[in-house]
């Protein structure tokens, strides 16, 4: 059973994740969150040591929701192509799960933070590597198993399987049109396909 303190701290950390998410860390001001939450500052660093620590928290809260998604597309029962083909069909529909958190935390945040904060740039770019990793992982586990024939090594066909989906987000997110990812997610399943079918 949690203690008062810490619902208050998970409370707070889930009700700002997506303001933050939304506006940015300089872009968020203490005003917004109080009136988020509905708890005065004082109360906010009672729980947090400074707005970057909050801030962060936000950014880990977004990122594990992501990163358990993904995992969920990736242990599918079936072959490694099953379980990639999972994953491509959640990026059909990836503006629909993060509309809650406020769009994509990897681009808002990793954008965002390039010039004005250290740590949650460098939060970014961990959670990308670990993405990037788990699709590797399947595409290893496939190549081992013989279900899949790669033309370079697993991590650098993840990466570049990633760069698209990332990419395709970007540019929906910006001219606020799903066709760039429904495209991008139909041209990568085709790709997929004709590169690693055996």
């Amino acid at each position: 059973m949690s203690t008062k303190a810490e619902r208050t701290t998970a409370y707070i950390i889930e009700t700002v994740a997506p303001v933050f998410n939304k506006h940015g860390y300089v872009g968020t001001s203490m005003s917004d969150l109080t009136e988020a939450t509905g708890l005065t500052k004082g109360a906010l660093y009672g729980n947090f040591e400074n707005k970057e620590a909050l801030a962060l928290s936000a950014f880990e809260f977004n990122s594990k929701l992501y990163l358990k998604a993904i995992d969920e597309q990736l242990d599918v029962e079936g072959t490694s192509l099953d379980k990639i083909f999972s994953l491509t069909k959640f990026y059909k529909n990836y503006d629909a799960f993060t509309l809650d958190m406020g769009g994509c935390p990897v681009l808002n945040v990793g954008v965002d933070a390039q010039h004005n904060n250290n740590l949650l740039a460098a939060a970014a770019k961990e959670t990308i590597k670990e993405i990037e990793g788990k699709i590797a992982l399947v595409f290893e586990t496939g190549v081992n198993k013989e279900e899949i024939k790669l033309p370079v090594t697993p991590l650098q066909f993840a990466k570049q399987m990633f760069t698209m989906l990332q990419g395709a987000i970007t540019l929906a997110t910006i001219t606020q049109d799903r066709k760039y990812l429904l495209n991008t997610v139909a041209y990568l399943e085709v790709l997929i396909k004709k590169e690693l079918g055996k």
